[in-house]
C-alpha cells in the first residue's frame, strides 16, 4: 500500500466567480430559448446555486430556503430568500432584484405570480424545476392559471453537464483537498503500530477536509468482512492487516461536490482471489477509459467494464449501484453512465465531468471499488483524481 500527497497548489489563482455565474446564466438563456420558455422557477438548492452563484457555501440548505426565477430577457436573476438572509443578500448585491419569501410555501404561489407579472411574462410559457415538490407544483400551476407551466427539469440538467474552464479550475482545487482526506485515511489504515477503527479512520479524513475549508465532508471506510457485500457506512470495526480497505466520499468547496474512491491492502500477502478481483476492477476501469471522448455514447462505457468482468467469471459479483457513474459538478448528476437503463444513455460532449466508478464484491473474498473523475476533451480525456493504485494488489 502506497500513500500520495493531494496536490492542493496554494499559488493557483482563486476562482473567478463571475465568471462562472455569467457563463451559467447564459447557459440556461440559451436552452430556455432553444426550449421556447420565457422564464424558468428554480426552487431546489443546488439548481438555485447553479442559476445564481448563490448560496455556494452552504449548498446543504433545506429545499425553500433559497429560489429563483430566471427570465429568458432579463440580465440578471430574480433571487427569492428567507427574511434571515435579506439583509445579507442586499448587502452583498447578489441580484438587483431580491425578493423575500415567508417559510410556508403555501403562500409563495402569489408572490410568484406578482414577480412573473412584473417582468411581464404571465400568459407566456414558464418552466418548472423538475425537482419541485407534487403539493407545490399544483399549487404553483393553479396560481399561474393562463400561464403554459411545463416541466423544465431536462433544461436545468441539461446546463449543467457542460462546464466552462473557470468550472473545471473550482472543481480541481476541491479534488485537492479531497485528495488529502483519502491519503490520511490511506497512511492511518497501513499503520501497523497503532490500529484504528473505521469510524476513527474516516473521521480523521474528515477533519483534514474541514481544516482546509471544505464542508458537507462525507469520507467513509469500510474493511474486510464489510467490503463484501459493501456497506456504505464506518462502524466501529477495526481495521486489521491482511484486510482490503475501501475509502470513499468527498466533500464541497466553492459550491462544487468532488469524490472518488479507492481500495488499498493493509498489508501482508493479499490471496490470489483478492489480487484477482482487485486486477479486474482495475482492468475493467481502463477498459472504460479508453473510450473517453467526445461523441461516445456512456453504455458503452458501461458495456466495456461488463465485458471485462465477464471474462473474469465475476460478472455475478459485479455492481453496488445501478450504474457504472454519472455526471459531477455542483453534486452527482447527469449524465448516468449506465448500460442497464437505455433511456440515460447520452452522448459525452467536451466540458462534461464523469465519475466511473466500477465495483465488484465477492463474499469472503473482499470487495473493490475504483472511482476516478475525467474532464472529457475535445481529443479524448483528462483524469482530474491523481491518487495511485496499489501496487501489493496490482502484483502477481
Amino acid at each position: 500500500m502506497r500513500s500520495f500527497v493531494g496536490l492542493l497548489d496554494p499559488t493557483r489563482p482563486l476562482v473567478d466567480w463571475a465568471a462562472i455565474v455569467a457563463y451559467r446564466y447564459g447557459r440556461l438563456q440559451q436552452l430556455m430559448a432553444e426550449q421556447r420558455l420565457d422564464a424558468l422557477l428554480v426552487t431546489t438548492p443546488d439548481n438555485v446555486l447553479y442559476a445564481t452563484g448563490w448560496p455556494r457555501f452552504r449548498p446543504s440548505a433545506h429545499e425553500g430556503a433559497y429560489n429563483a426565477l430566471v427570465v429568458r430577457d432579463a440580465a440578471e436573476p430574480v433571487i427569492f430568500c428567507s427574511e434571515g438572509d435579506e439583509g445579507g443578500a442586499r448587502q452583498d448585491a447578489l441580484a438587483a432584484d431580491i425578493r423575500v419569501l415567508p417559510p410556508w410555501n403555501r403562500q409563495w404561489p402569489p408572490l410568484f405570480r406578482q414577480a412573473l407579472g412584473d417582468y411581464g411574462v404571465l400568459g407566456k410559457t414558464i418552466g418548472l424545476d423538475g425537482r419541485m415538490g407534487v403539493r407545490l407544483w399544483q399549487q404553483v400551476a393553479d396560481a399561474l392559471e393562463g400561464t403554459t407551466v411545463v416541466d423544465a427539469g431536462r433544461v436545468l440538467d441539461r446546463a449543467r453537464v457542460v462546464k466552462c474552464p473557470d468550472e473545471v479550475q473550482a472543481y480541481e482545487q476541491v479534488v485537492s483537498i479531497v485528495e488529502i482526506g483519502v491519503n490520511t485515511a490511506i497512511a492511518m489504515a497501513g499503520n501497523r503500530w497503532a490500529r484504528h477503527t473505521e469510524l476513527e479512520i474516516a473521521t480523521a479524513a474528515n477533519v483534514e477536509l474541514l481544516r482546509r475549508g471544505c464542508h458537507s465532508p462525507d469520507i467513509w471506510c469500510v474493511s474486510g468482512y464489510r467490503t463484501a457485500p459493501v456497506r456504505r457506512y464506518s462502524t466501529d470495526k477495526v481495521v486489521r492487516g491482511e484486510e482490503l480497505l475501501l475509502v470513499d466520499g468527498g466533500g464541497t468547496l466553492n459550491g462544487y461536490r468532488s469524490e472518488f474512491a479507492r481500495t488499498v491492502w493493509t498489508g501482508g500477502r493479499p490471496t490470489v482471489e483478492q489480487r484477482r478481483v482487485y486486477q479486474t476492477v482495475h482492468r475493467a476501469l481502463q477498459a472504460a477509459e479508453a473510450l473517453i471522448r467526445r461523441g461516445t455514447m456512456t453504455a458503452k462505457l458501461e458495456e466495456a467494464v461488463l465485458a471485462v468482468v465477464e471474462e473474469a467469471g465475476l460478472a455475478a459479483y459485479y455492481g453496488g449501484y445501478p450504474y457504472l457513474g454519472h455526471g459531477i459538478g455542483i453534486g452527482p448528476e447527469p449524465p448516468m453512465v449506465t448500460a442497464r437503463y437505455p433511456e440515460h444513455d447520452t452522448a459525452l460532449e467536451a466540458g462534461m465531468l464523469i465519475n466511473l466508478e466500477p465495483g465488484v464484491w465477492v463474499p469472503s473474498v473482499g470487495g473493490v471499488r475504483l472511482e476516478n473523475t475525467y474532464l472529457v476533451t475535445e481529443d479524448g480525456y483528462r483524469t482530474l483524481t491523481r491518487a495511485p493504485y496499489d501496487e501489493a494488489l496490482l502484483g502477481s
